[in-house]
């Protein structure tokens, strides 16, 4: 099954009501603003293949700062933006991700993912999906804007959230209500984005093997010019 049949499948059973509390009003506030968000063209203002890749100093789960530089001086990097461990489906792709993580590895490549949420939530995102790549801390979507990936959550959303005891502030640790569309990026060693692709919709995302493939493309490339 690919990622997008199981999200699919699982946005079916949260429309049917078997996700509780999730309920179909709650559930027509959060298509309505991701529609919204869509409507928006938010989508074709996100970085593009072609373009270049901007580079980062983020702490991971520990605070150590983890570099992009130092990471593409040994291959091509995945860059991964998720909303955090409060999402269920970011952790189905984050699942996803870690299956083929051993591949992406075998091709001389790596792979991040990045999130808003604080050090202790990337912590229990690694323990729940059973990480082995890096999560970085990405506070107030700093990173995360450079690729125009990022917007305002409006108070009924807020309201919703909250509903659920869910207080931002306190799971990203900063006040700008701000979220992440998620995305997938591919950066050559040269620093140019080889692959990009991001969803207004968050219950649609990037398939595992569409990252996979861009780098195995990359791989080849290179073997053609050497």
């Amino acid at each position: 099954m690919s990622l997008n049949e199981r999200l699919r499948e699982y946005k079916a059973r949260q429309e049917a009501g078997e996700v509780p509390p999730i309920t179909s009003a709650h559930l027509e506030v959060i298509y309505r603003e991701a529609e919204a968000l869509a409507a928006s063209d938010a989508e074709d203002r996100v970085l593009k293949a072609g373009d270049p890749f901007p580079s980062f100093e983020l702490p991971d789960e520990n605070g150590d700062v983890v570099s992009s530089a130092d990471l593409l001086s040994r291959g091509p990097l995945g860059v991964v933006f998720y909303r955090g461990i409060w999402c269920d489906y970011c952790n189905f792709e984050l699942e996803a991700l870690e299956e083929i993580y051993p591949q992406i590895r075998e091709l001389g490549a790596d792979l991040v993912a990045v999130s808003p949420v604080t050090m202790p939530n990337l912590r229990a995102a690694i323990r729940r999906n059973k990480i082995s790549y890096r999560i970085l801390s990405d506070r107030g979507n700093a990173y995360a804007r450079r690729f125009n990936l990022t917007y305002t959550m409006n108070q009924d959303l807020l309201d919703v959230w909250g509903g659920f005891g869910m207080d931002f502030s306190k799971i990203n640790g900063d006040d700008s209500n701000s979220m992440t569309m998620p995305g997938v990026f591919l950066a050559g060693t040269d620093g140019v984005l080889r692959f990009a692709s991001a969803h207004a919709r968050h219950w649609e995302r990037t398939e595992p093997a569409d990252l996979l493939a861009a780098i195995e493309q990359l791989s080849l490339d290179r073997t053609a010019r050497s």
